[in-house]
């Protein structure tokens, strides 16, 4: 991971570099980059936080079948809070998302534009190399993120049902009976998790790449 890193951040350096070149006085590119970098960084952070939501999500549901033959009156509000929490945090990280697949296209569509001003080949050849690097890595994001909601938005839908379920039905028996979902839908929860925690790694990498160390964006 780290060789990878240090490859892409040497992609980016180089991109940048030529991006100046060619950008003359108007608002350069990096100052784009920086942009993108910190939406990533946006993304990322309500990731870490959507990934919390989950975790509160399965303990709270746990509680419910921990309290069946007592009373799961209390557990049972919790988990609805804590669903509705999730239902909260996951819709901003998809709205974080689709933020920084635009400002990543409005980046590389201002690079786009640049390129056809250039009237040396070599370094317009050696601009839309660097280009196509960069932009791979940027499409990275979505080779991790796209398996991720296709796993979250069907195990979201099913806890949505649990709790519909269970808010007719709080008896022992009823909990009881809905022991195999419980079961199924907490494993889920970890593994949803897991690719939250692959999306952030991968976050923590093309937010690197794109954005200068220290620098943050005004």
């Amino acid at each position: 991971m780290k060789t990878i890193q240090i490859k892409l951040i040497t992609i980016v350096t180089t991109a940048l570099a030529t991006a100046a070149l060619f950008t003359g006085c108007a608002t350069p590119g990096y100052q784009q980059a920086d942009k993108t970098g910190a939406g990533i960084a946006q993304f990322r952070e309500e990731v870490a936080k959507a990934k919390l939501a989950v975790d509160d999500t399965v303990k709270s549901l746990g509680e419910v079948a921990v309290t069946a033959n007592t009373n799961p009156r209390d557990a049972f509000k919790q988990f609805t809070k804590s669903l509705a929490n999730l239902e909260s945090t996951s819709a901003k990280a998809k709205k974080r998302a689709a933020d920084v697949k635009a400002e990543g296209q409005a980046y590389f569509s201002n690079w786009e534009k640049q390129l056809a001003q250039l009237k040396n080949p070599e370094i317009r050849n050696l601009a839309a190399q660097q280009k196509v690097k960069l932009q791979a890595a940027f499409d990275s994001i979505r080779t991790v993120s796209a398996p991720l909601k296709a796993q979250f938005d069907p195990w979201l839908s099913d806890l949505q049902d649990l709790q519909k379920y269970l808010s007719n039905d709080l008896t022992i028996s009823g909990v009881a009976a809905a022991k195999g979902m419980f079961a199924k839908t907490q494993t889920e929860g970890f593994e949803v998790q897991k690719s939250m925690d692959a999306l952030v790694a991968e976050l923590n990498t093309v937010a690197a790449t794109l954005t200068p160390a220290n620098v943050k964006t005004k």
